[in-house]
Order: C-alpha cells, then structure tokens, then sequence
C-alpha cells in the first residue's frame, strides 16, 4: 500500500514533492526502525526522513502537533501480546491508521566488548522484549537481574546506545536487534532469545485523522 498523502510545496515557479518525516518508537536499529525501512523500501520511497522519538507517546503528541507525517509504533505481539506503552499512549490521541506491518522478530543477547560475561548482573531491556524471551531468560539467566528502564531508556536501543556512550554501567547488557551489535560495537552473547521461533510483531503506521 503506497502513501496517499502526497505533500506538496512551491519552489522556484514549480511543484515539487517534499520530504516525508516519519517518526517512531525506539531510536536508531530498533525493531521500529527495521519495520519502516521495511515499509519505506516496499512502497519506494526515496525523499524521506526518520525521526527516532524513542516512545510511543512522543510518537503521537508530535503528530498531533504536526511536526512529523506518519507515525509508527508497535502494538502487538504473538508471545508478548499488547504493548502496554502504546496502548497508554493511545488512549490520550486520536489519529487515522494507515497500515498494518508484521514482521518477525528475533532477540540478541548483546554485552559491552571490554566486559567479560562472568561480570554482567544486569540485562535492561524494553519491556515486551522480557515478555517474550521470560522462559529463556528464567532458564538461562536467572542469575542476571533482568529490568526496563522508564522514559527514553524504555527501548532497547537507547540502552545500547548509551552502553556503547559510557553514559550506562558497562556491565549491564541489553537484549533486542542483531543490528544493535554492528551499530554499537557490542559482542552477542546469545541470540533468539525469544520463548516461541514463530514471534511476530505488529506495528502501526498512523497519520492524522
């Protein structure tokens, strides 16, 4: 399904297509940000920006206040079922659904590259993620407090990010997209982490009603 919003500017005496701002949940190698290169790739899409607003309610509030086009965040999982996040937000916005994406998911268990394993205590992840790999991280590492962080920190993303900054503890790790590993120079520890192989994901692509 191609966009049909086409927004349109005059420039020197002549029409020209302008640039598409899409906004997400989670920041840069997210789930969110796989899902719509996904979109953004199937739809062809050449003249385009991303915005990594790293929660589902600044998603919806810089929609409201159209300072983005289209908005995109998840809203279910097979195993994690709803994403509390976004239902919360949700609730407080009204907006237009564009489409629905579904993707497979798979979780990578990723440290910081100075820090032998042995020294992890902590895994900090987004909170679905934990629903979905909750036997494999019960059976597995049980010895490691694993918890989310509130805010920016929510998505696994942003935690990778500030792992690979110096701005988190670097023996914390982190659990979400293999790409994490090659943006943030991270080892992988393990990876499917998820509880079911078959873990599916959906995420919406909204604009303004």
């Amino acid at each position: 399904m191609k966009l049909k919003k086409k927004i349109k500017y005059i420039s020197n005496g002549g029409a020209k297509e302008k640039k598409i701002i899409f906004g997400i949940q989670g920041g840069k190698g997210s789930f969110n940000h796989e899902a719509i290169l996904e979109y953004i790739k199937k739809n062809k899409i050449k003249n385009y920006e991303i915005q990594h607003l790293l929660t589902t309610n600044k998603v919806l509030d810089c929609l409201s206040k159209n300072h983005i086009n289209y908005g995109l965040f998840a809203i279910c999982n097979s195993i994690g079922g709803i994403v509390d996040e976004s239902i919360e937000a949700i609730a407080k916005y009204t907006f237009k659904i564009e489409e629905k994406i579904t993707m497979p998911i798979r979780h990578f268990l990723m440290k910081h590259r100075q820090i032998d394993w042995k020294n992890v205590k902590q895994i900090l992840t987004h909170p679905q993620v934990i629903k979905q790999c909750r036997q494999t991280l019960n059976e597995k590492y049980s010895h490691c407090e694993v918890s989310s962080g509130k805010n920016n920190l929510i998505g696994h993303a942003e935690v990778a990010k500030r792992i690979w900054q110096g701005k988190l503890c670097k023996n914390i790790a982190v659990i979400g997209p293999k790409q994490l590993a090659q943006l943030y120079n991270l080892d992988i520890v393990d990876k499917d982490l998820q509880d079911n192989k078959k873990n599916l994901t959906t995420f919406l692509l909204v604009s303004n009603s």
